[in-house]
């Protein structure tokens, strides 16, 4: 049976151990699966939309029936991420991250082959939960695996490359398939089948090598594997996939203690067993509740502005094609918004990226509203305010794993993201009847309100920059000392 933490001095001492241990080869493949398979799922997602003609002419369908294929997406996301964070703390993040991308493979391969539209939409409830999965989990995975100092600049890649590149990719994919690939190998009207079928395969290829993958030693150490512990370690450590045959792991921790630390009594009370209660403990409440509300209002208003921007242009007198273009060279601001979080994930605190992303993004969106009149203001004061969106946004995703203890930390984090999810699902609802029953100001004016809030519940949240692990959750009360009987 898993146990908390054994005590104090072990948890220093295992941190000390990770933050001394050199970032060797198994970091960076960690982060290159990771990251490759957080971007395959941003794929996934957004290909939806590109494929939606070529979906209409070959299932006779309509525009409801396309959103209802977004909205059951949406919803296996949201219970896939939820399910896949809990199952993380209990079985383990590796483990959880190769069922999330194998049940997203599959997936993909039976949007691929299906008959019919009810078929296409279990297939793409099936990705969904794939996908939920993966980026929760995959956030956990390399909060836990990293030292402090990087913790940041790890974590905040995972949004940088599958948010920031994958609004890219995605349609280029899409264009690129559904165009030459088609005709090469004429596919014809099949081509959609292609563009489903072929995400597929890449992602099968980071299901075999994430198998090599050492699990993180947090999550062994909270539930007491202390031979896998070591195991873990050693080949942190020796930037190796695996240890030669009959080769012992170093005895970081003493392996002759495994029984008695499985066995070791609780110290916590049944009250904070419950998980989703854990979440809401006094030590925990204001850090949960207040990025879940900063996620809530950061998606709304990325998706509110994602969905109405080329309604708004093209009411100003623009047309489909030249809204569509400002919109992708807006979205070139989010992609280096992105950018720049990540390194100031590394440099600066979260609190101060959230202060200067929250109140740049309220100012430029009023700018917007008011002065983006001509090409040039449209393209500059948009650029900027997508720099900002994804400033906050990978902010908000690199701060949320730091924010949990190990026995948590997978749900914790599924549940601050998933919340930003239904918030991007829900807000834009109310910004389009703003849009259509009063004006796009009220729109606009809004969105910079949702930054103020945004503003005001970080700062009932933690600071977490260059904080280990250990003195952020760290029991309140000491414990009998295990013995480390190696320091590295």
């Amino acid at each position: 049976m898993a146990t908390e933490p054994k005590s104090t001095n072990t948890q220093e001492a295992l941190g000390h151990l990770i933050e001394r241990i050199p970032i060797t080869r198994i970091h960076y493949l960690a982060l290159f699966l990771v990251v490759t398979g957080g971007l395959f799922e941003v794929l996934e997602q957004l290909i939806l939309s590109a494929l939606g003609p070529a979906l209409q002419d070959a299932f006779g369908i309509g525009a409801q029936d396309l959103a209802f294929l977004s909205t059951a997406t949406l919803l296996a996301i949201v219970a896939g991420g939820v399910l896949g964070g809990y199952l993380a703390d209990k079985i383990g993040r590796r483990g959880v991250l190769a069922i999330s991308v194998g049940i997203y493979s599959l997936g993909s391969v039976l949007s691929a082959v299906v008959p019919d539209y009810t078929v296409l939409a279990l297939a793409r409830v099936v990705t969904g939960i794939g996908v939920g999965g993966e980026i929760a989990v995959g956030l956990t995975y390399l909060s836990e695996l990293t030292p402090t100092k990087i913790r940041g600049l790890f974590v905040s890649l995972f949004n940088t490359v599958s948010a920031g590149v994958g609004m890219f990719v995605a349609y280029a994919y899409a264009l690129f398939v559904l165009g030459p690939f088609a005709a090469l190998i004429g596919a014809g009207e099949n081509g959609w089948r292609w563009a489903f079928g072929l995400l597929g395969i890449p992602a099968v290829l980071v299901f075999f090598l994430r198998r090599y993958l050492p699990e993180t030693p947090r999550y062994l150490m909270e539930r007491g594997h202390v031979h896998k512990l070591n195991d873990s370690l050693t080949r942190l450590a020796q930037g190796r996939l695996r240890l030669r045959q009959n080769e012992q792991p170093t005895a970081y921790f003493d392996t002759a203690d495994s029984e008695s630390i499985e066995a070791a009594p609780r110290t916590v009370s049944p009250r904070k067993e419950n998980a989703i209660r854990a979440l809401f403990e006094a030590r925990q409440r204001t850090r949960t509740i207040g990025l879940s509300v900063a996620a809530l209002l950061a998606w709304g208003a990325q998706f509110s502005v994602i969905i109405l921007m080329p309604l708004l242009l093209v009411d100003r007198g623009y047309s489909i094609g030249g809204s569509l273009t400002f919109t992708m060279v807006q979205n070139i601001g989010g992609l280096l918004g992105a950018i720049v979080a990540s390194i100031g994930a590394y440099a600066f605190p979260r609190r101060r990226m959230i202060l200067i992303g929250t109140i740049l993004a309220a100012i430029s969106v009023i700018l917007f509203a008011l002065f983006a009149t001509t090409p040039a203001l449209v393209m500059i004061l948009g650029f900027l305010f997508q720099f900002c969106v994804m400033l906050v946004n990978t902010t908000i995703w690199t701060w949320a794993p730091e924010l949990f203890p190990t026995k948590i930390r997978g749900l914790g984090t599924a549940v601050v993201v998933n919340i930003g999810f239904f918030g991007g699902a829900l807000i834009p609802l109310s910004s389009a009847w703003f849009y259509e029953n009063l004006n796009e100001f009220s729109v606009f004016a809004g969105i910079a309100v949702m930054y103020v809030m945004i503003l005001l519940a970080s700062r009932f949240v933690t600071e977490t920059h260059n904080v280990p692990f250990e003195k952020l959750h760290g029991p309140a009360t000491p414990e009998p000392q295990q013995t480390l009987t190696n320091p590295l």
